[in-house]
């Protein structure tokens, strides 16, 4: 197959090396190299390069995280509200399949496991949420989910120490919360796009392991793999130093196996391989 994959950041770059190794041809591209923002050069460049889906991995997620967004207002709705709009319009126009990654983080609490048909609580109809869950939520709002497959994501993880791996961010946090929270492999989450594009079915599915941890639970897998911060403490949430709530939520995954027969597994599996990955990587350093 023919991929158009949109950013090179966290997401875009591993789906490419992923595809890629699968024997896939692709294309992918920063905003910097190709301004796809641009409707127009857009539709050029899929008029002489046809693809059979278009990924879009791009968004804003703030600097050095969602408490950036707050201050970076404009940016952040543009990337996360406009840029998926515009990109969807232009796969309409030449009917090529589109799969856009978004986001789990619509959602917070703790009275069930959400699915795809909840209406989110953390999103543009709560005053208490983050603008870039806002963004999000407004973003999703404003694509066709008859047209499009919105996939929602959640703390991703891999098993080397990169900045936007959650087992990163808690190795290097001092003060942790002790919230359960679904979580996605970023490997798994590649075949589960390969999986859509292949047997494209529009419509917003959650891509989240099963049976999701609390973060003393996987810490104390950390711990056992020699990943650990010795300045570690649990803290009240409200405690933490922070400009805008955070979402902590557990996610439903069952559409996925119904529509595409895809197993997304235990959490717990995904957190002891990425753990023994990162213990590797420890030990060599």
């Amino acid at each position: 197959m023919k991929f158009l994959i949109l950013g090179k950041g966290f997401i875009g770059s591993r789906l490419t090396s992923y595809l890629h190794n699968q024997g896939h041809e692709i294309y992918n591209f920063s905003r910097n190299e190709f301004d796809y923002r641009d409707e127009t050069r857009l539709y050029n460049f899929l008029i002489k390069t046809p693809v059979d889906a278009v990924v879009n991995t791009a968004g804003y997620t703030g600097l050095p995280n969602v408490d950036g967004c707050e201050s970076a207002k404009d940016i952040c709705f543009d990337n996360n509200v406009i840029l998926p709009r515009d990109i969807e319009e232009v796969c309409k126009q030449l009917d090529i399949n589109f799969i856009h990654v978004s986001s789990g983080c619509i959602y917070t609490g703790y009275e069930k496991e959400f699915t795809e048909e909840d209406t989110p609580n953390f999103g543009m109809f709560d005053k208490e949420s983050s603008f870039y869950s806002k963004t999000k939520h407004a973003g999703e709002l404003n694509l066709d989910d008859n047209f499009t497959n919105i996939i929602r994501i959640r703390m991703p993880i891999e098993g080397v120490l990169s900045d936007k791996n959650l087992l990163t961010k808690l190795y290097k946090y001092d003060n942790l919360i002790d919230y359960k929270n679904s979580k996605t492999d970023v490997y798994v989450l590649c075949e589960f796009i390969e999986t859509v594009a292949d047997n494209f079915h529009a419509g917003i599915f959650n891509a989240v392991h099963s049976n999701a941890l609390t973060t003393e639970e996987v810490i104390s897998i950390m711990k056992k793999h020699g990943i650990e911060n010795k300045n570690w403490k649990t803290v009240p949430y409200e405690d933490l130093d922070i400009k805008c709530n955070r979402s902590n939520c557990v996610l439903d995954n069952s559409k996925s196996k119904e529509i595409f027969e895809f197993d997304w597994g235990d959490e717990e599996y995904y957190i002891l391989k990425n753990c023994k990955n990162i213990q590797k990587e420890l030990e060599n350093e």
